[in-house]
């Protein structure tokens, strides 16, 4: 691809220093004086007070508890006690969820006198039966809610430690990480087979990872941060906005008001790699605070498959996360989230330096990403039924591809005005959303800044069916684009009891998307082929259709559950990478005729002893492709036919030690071809990737953990076409469909002081 020009944005440094600046005062944890627990209007007399008991009456402690319907929430004491205040007269719905338990949904009626409910949680080792409100934007238990939501708790990350959430959650079933460039590792997450792009990725329920942040953002989210993540396989663009065809990914991060005061994760690896958390909370009150960290550093240059290159790229990078909350008693008022992450990534050969950045002689891909966040949320104090929500996201990327410049800035303003209400057996939410976005970059296909303002109106209605085996949830929202008018987005969602232990969900829906190529496709970026536009993009449109059927089994004290799904997606027009027309070029057009990802996946999941022994294994079957005008059909490139997912821990009750294993199978997948004398198989090898941990917990505040990533050291060949040869016409980067890492080692130690 031939050099690219554009002045790199100046001041860069400046608005950097800024933004931290503003991060750290925003962070600043310091009370309030205007801040009053009875809110004006508010009579805070009304009130539901309980305590959670296990079935042999014991408390459980640090439960959650949610108000159905409402993003009210807190957390119960030691005790098992807990109180949420500013209810109005008349029946409210609480939910509760503790690990290991199922969730329970309980009716108390509020009146003049503060309510009393004791709640009992039956232990429920089949799953973590959490609360939710990715499916439909209000809080509701994962069992109940009519759209499948995958929840991955803090405990479950943990199993197998990393500093990146890609990783972290690439063992999900359905879920597959793909690496889109060789060189500097790209990464994304397909969903059901669809790419990256196609999944919404959400901070705290904020859309504010897209385009430009989905090729690196993600790997600057740290677990550590981190307090579940909420996956949705199937279409939510009713909810979400046009980015989310495939799925919803939401992180969750941690709460301020139940954080431990003082927690440090620190690591290291066998291949130099170093990584350090920290957080620091306020004491408990009307106003909690969080202020953390993250520092991770890889500097060793690892060449194992001896192409000359790193086999993962070197990074420096600094995060800085603060999040204030506002709330009395399960009365929240107000929250704001910031974040700054800066990364300075690496991947070339080991002669490379910094003063070689746009070198014509010694090949390098060097990428500067410098990011700000900054979410909030307001519940205003004369009604319960509304909320307001806001983020803005300023992601700035200058990075050199060997001699080609790519310098490109994006401005993201995202907005929310919810109205919740239950009326009767309706449970009704209605909003208005504007996305504002600007982007610049310096390609052929950006001539000037690319400003677009999107408003949007949505409404959405769950009911309950007489006799309660049947939840109904129907859903329509409708944006207008500049370019292409109103564009509606429908929803349907089924979920039908069947029986006790059997529930069934379908989910339909459709999708609109307009792709920002450059921003999207690495391939476009890196390597030597030269890229031809065919014609001008049109939106991508969609529509979709999933089915899940969830089972539980019993095995006297130890139930398994199954969740059997099917997903079929057919586009009407799709965008996508052609590498067969000319072996030196990438072609992109619009479809002439339409793209099916369908699919199956089964997924076991069964809890031992509570606690003692736990696995999962999932396995997806899917079929992605094409078909032209003429009826010919094409399967789509790293679209693997079949990959399966298993995980076990094991807890041993003689020592304080748990062992953990996670692994993955992946079968074959469609690849690139080139020419002789670089010709490489079209087909990929099955292949198996294992990794194993274990932690040791030394006291109540303590915990040693060793992990072993790819234990049988599994690594594809080289991924690079001719790279002996850098900057020739051959140099491609896209053959990638394995690890690239060997078998490395991670040592760590969690430590944590609690309230």
């Amino acid at each position: 691809m031939s050099a690219l020009s554009h002045p790199v944005y100046s001041r860069r440094g400046i608005v950097s220093a800024a933004a931290c600046a503003l991060l750290l005062v925003l962070t600043l944890p310091v009370p309030l004086a205007a801040q009053n627990p009875a809110r004006a209007g508010q009579d805070v007399s009304l009130s539901v007070e309980g305590r959670i008991v296990d079935d042999s009456g014991r408390a459980i402690p640090y439960a959650g508890v949610a108000l159905k319907g409402s993003p009210r929430s807190v957390r119960a004491d030691a005790d098992g006690r807990f109180r949420l205040t500013g209810l109005e007269v008349g029946p409210v719905t609480v939910i509760v969820s503790a690990q290991g338990y199922a969730a329970v949904e309980t009716e108390v009626d509020v009146g003049p006198e503060a309510a009393l409910a004791v709640i009992t949680l039956v232990r429920d080792p089949v799953a973590l039966d959490a609360i939710t409100v990715t499916a439909t934007m209000k809080a509701a238990s994962v069992s109940a809610s009519p759209v499948k939501v995958n929840v991955v708790p803090r405990a479950v990350l943990q199993r197998n430690a990393t500093n990146n959430l890609v990783e972290a959650i690439s063992h999900v079933n359905g879920l597959y990480q793909q690496v889109d460039c060789g060189v500097c590792y790209t990464n994304s997450l397909r969903i059901n087979g669809m790419e990256g792009p196609y999944t919404a990725v959400l901070i705290d329920g904020m859309p504010i990872m897209s385009s430009l942040a989905s090729v690196y953002g993600l790997n600057g989210i740290n677990p550590a941060l981190i307090q579940q993540v909420e996956i949705i396989k199937g279409p939510s663009s009713t909810l979400y906005g046009s980015e989310a065809m495939a799925g919803v990914i939401n992180v969750i991060t941690k709460d301020p008001r139940f954080t431990p005061r003082f927690t440090l994760n620190a690591s290291g690896t066998s291949d130099a790699e170093g990584n350090v958390d920290f957080a620091l909370s306020t004491k408990p009150g009307t106003v909690s605070g969080v202020l953390s960290g993250n520092v991770a550093y890889n500097s060793r240059f690892v060449d194992d498959n001896g192409d000359g290159f790193t086999d993962f790229p070197l990074n420096r990078r600094g995060v800085v996360f603060g999040k204030m909350a506002w709330s009395s008693e399960g009365r929240g008022w107000a929250s704001l989230t910031t974040r700054y992450i800066y990364e300075d990534r690496f991947g070339g050969v080991e002669a490379w330096s910094a003063a070689d950045r746009g070198s014509s002689e010694v090949y390098g891909e060097s990428i500067r990403t410098n990011r700000v966040e900054v979410l909030g949320a307001y519940l205003p104090s004369w009604s319960d039924d509304v909320r307001f929500e806001g983020s803005y996201a300023w992601h700035d990327q200058d990075s050199w591809y060997g001699d080609s410049n790519y310098d490109a800035s994006q401005h993201i303003v995202f907005a929310n005005a919810l109205w919740g209400r239950m009326v009767g057996r309706h449970d009704l939410l209605i909003g208005a959303t504007a996305r504002y976005q600007t982007y610049d970059d310096n390609t052929p296909a950006t001539a000037g800044i690319d400003r677009r303002l999107i408003p949007g109106l949505l409404a959405q209605d769950e009911v309950r069916m007489a006799g309660g085996a049947l939840t109904v949830l129907a859903g329509f929202r409708a944006d207008h684009h500049d370019e292409h008018g109103v564009i509606p987005s429908p929803r349907l969602a089924l979920k039908w009891d069947a029986k006790e232990h059997t529930a069934i969900r379908l989910n339909a829906g459709t999708g609109f998307r307009v792709v920002n190529l450059f921003t999207e496709d690495h391939a476009a970026l890196s390597g030597a082929r030269d890229v031809v536009i065919a014609s001008k993009l049109a939106p991508e449109r969609s529509h979709s259709v999933t089915l899940n059927v969830n089972q539980i089994v019993g095995f006297g004290p130890n139930p398994m559950m199954i969740d059997l799904d099917l997903f079929h997606t057919r586009f009407s027009n799709r965008i996508r990478p052609d590498y067969d027309v000319d072996p030196n070029l990438i072609v992109y057009d619009n479809l002439s005729g339409h793209a099916v990802s369908r699919g199956i996946s089964v997924a076991f999941n069964q809890n031992i002893d509570f606690d003692h022994f736990l696995y999962s294994a999932g396995v997806t079957v899917q079929d992605v492709y094409s078909v032209d005008a003429g009826g010919g059909r094409e399967k789509d490139f790293f679209a693997a036919g079949v990959r399966a997912v298993f995980g076990a821990t094991y807890n041993m009750r003689s020592l304080p030690l748990s062992l953990d294993y996670t692994g993955s199978v992946t079968g074959p997948m469609r690849l690139p071809s080139y020419d002789e004398p670089f010709a490489r198989p079209e087909r990929s090898p099955t292949y198996s990737v294992h990794n194993v941990q274990a932690t040791l917990t030394l006291d109540a505040r303590a915990a040693l953990y060793l992990s072993v990533k790819n234990v049988f050291d599994f690594t594809q060949p080289s991924p690079l076409i001719d790279p002996a040869n850098p900057f020739g016409d051959a140099f491609d980067t896209a053959y990638i469909y394995g690890p690239m890492r060997g078998r490395h080692a991670m040592l760590g130690l969690r430590y944590g002081v609690s309230r």
